[in-house]
């Protein structure tokens, strides 16, 4: 008997590693270049092992359970309803970002495209995505499929480009040019590329639409672990080194890709690899944004009615203002950037509650613990914490160093703010939080 429109493993794999490789690798890249040199590509690998410690609570809660309102059920079932409600005003922020990778997209078809408006298309690509979201959990998959094997080509065709030149230079450990700036630089480096590391939520939101999901969500987010690795370690090495380093500190790929291609191959590049990194990014972000939005406003955190599905049962209203939110700074020009700067410490405390909603997992839900496909002995459990929290706390502690003293005072408002909202509308009664769910019976085969 197969499990019609399930989500197979490789299927998520792709939904998470397009939503991860995106604005990122093509444009921090540069930047963490000029922090330590030649060494970018060995700080981009220390960056995804990072960011995949740092996700642990993530991996864990995926095969501990099957969380509909992915990020938000974790940490409003395992944690607190208020942590819920944290972490959903902290998502708000983020989707307006997604204005900025729509508006990616635009912004390279009008390289190709001088004429091109890039607002109107990076509207219609947020559209065509929101398309994609109501037309069911397939065709998002498949569209992401697709998109990231063509993503794949692109790179693939740079990588190739690159290390057939490359600069000895780059592999040289003890060399002038590596490691530029000692290892101050190396770490300021790598905590700017752990931007581009930590997405594993994303399949965590498909959880409720995948085969034997308590199995084929966090064995997707340990395949993603070495492709993401390998990406980004084999493009930024073919990067740095297919140039000089002066050439690639602080510009893009794009701009060492037009140096290292022919004309005609350098659009195609463009076309398959930035445009392509900014769509899979888009495309899973909305999706998985919708996803969990619809189980929170099912609690009260907002409007029921954002919970309603359609015959595809996807939450089309919740898909619907997730696009809105995104296309509004678009159409009415606001300045993204300064909105999200000004959020982000907020943003990054509520992502905080999910190791306090792990920590108080095992003794909230024992039975469902003893399920677990990670169920260990508690010191190995306590020791694996401990790790991923030290791991968040520093790219916190980072965040907030990063802040200027007016945007740190904004920040620290902001959050107050919402998080009194948050507590103030639970305590009122406002949220009526519903307990984890029987979980169905799931195929146990793989594809």
């Amino acid at each position: 008997m197969k499990s019609k429109g399930l989500l197979t493993t490789s299927s998520l794999v792709w939904i998470t590693v397009g939503n991860m490789v995106g604005s990122g690798i093509m444009v921090l890249t540069g930047a963490a270049a000029e922090e330590t040199g030649y060494a970018v590509w060995l700080a981009f690998i220390v960056a995804t092992i990072l960011g995949f410690i740092g996700s642990w609570p993530q991996v864990l809660a995926a095969g501990t359970s099957v969380l509909d309102g992915g990020m938000f059920s974790l940490n409003s079932y395992f944690g607190h309803p208020v942590f819920g409600g944290l972490y959903l005003m902290g998502t708000i922020p983020e989707i307006m970002g997604q204005a900025s990778v729509a508006l990616g997209i635009g912004m390279y078809i009008q390289t190709m495209i001088p004429s091109a408006n890039d607002r109107i298309i990076a509207v219609i690509m947020a559209l065509l995505f929101w398309l994609c979201n109501v037309r069911g959990i397939d065709v998002i998959a498949g569209v992401q499929k697709y998109m990231v094997y063509i993503l794949f080509a692109g790179l693939g065709i740079f990588t190739i480009f690159g290390l057939m030149n490359l600069n000895p230079e780059a592999v040289n450990f003890t060399g002038p040019q590596f490691m530029t700036h000692g290892w101050k630089g190396f770490i300021v480096a790598v905590n700017m590329l752990t931007f581009s590391t930590q997405s594993y939520w994303a399949s965590l939101s498909f959880s409720r639409y995948a085969r034997n999901p308590k199995k084929s969500v966090p064995k997707a987010m340990f395949i993603t672990l070495p492709i993401i690795m390998a990406i980004y370690g084999l493009v930024t090495l073919a990067g740095v080194g297919g140039v000089d380093l002066e050439t690639f500190a602080g510009n893009t790929l794009g701009d060492v890709a037009k140096l290292i291609f022919p004309n005609w191959l350098f659009y195609v590049f463009i076309i398959c690899a930035p445009m392509m990194a900014l769509a899979t990014t888009l495309n899973g972000n909305q999706s998985a944004y919708s996803l969990m939005i619809a189980p929170a406003a099912e609690e009260g955190w907002i409007p029921k009615v954002f919970g309603k599905t359609n015959k595809k049962g996807m939450p089309w209203v919740s898909a619907t203002f997730v696009v809105l939110i995104i296309i509004l700074p678009v159409i009415f020009n606001w300045d993204i950037t300064f909105i999200t700067a000004n959020v982000m410490l907020f943003t990054n405390l509520a992502g905080i509650c999910q190791y306090f909603a792990m920590w108080m997992m095992p003794r909230k839900y024992p039975e469902l613990w003893k399920k677990s496909t990670f169920h260990m002995e508690m010191w190995k459990f306590h020791v694996l914490m401990i790790i991923a929290s030290l791991v968040r706390l520093v790219l916190l502690a980072a965040a907030v160093i990063s802040l200027t003293p007016i945007s740190l005072a904004v920040n620290s408002i902001v959050a107050v703010v919402l998080a009194a909202f948050c507590i103030i509308r639970f305590k009122m009664g406002c949220v009526n939080p519903k307990p984890i769910q029987p979980e169905r019976e799931y195929l146990e085969e793989e594809e």
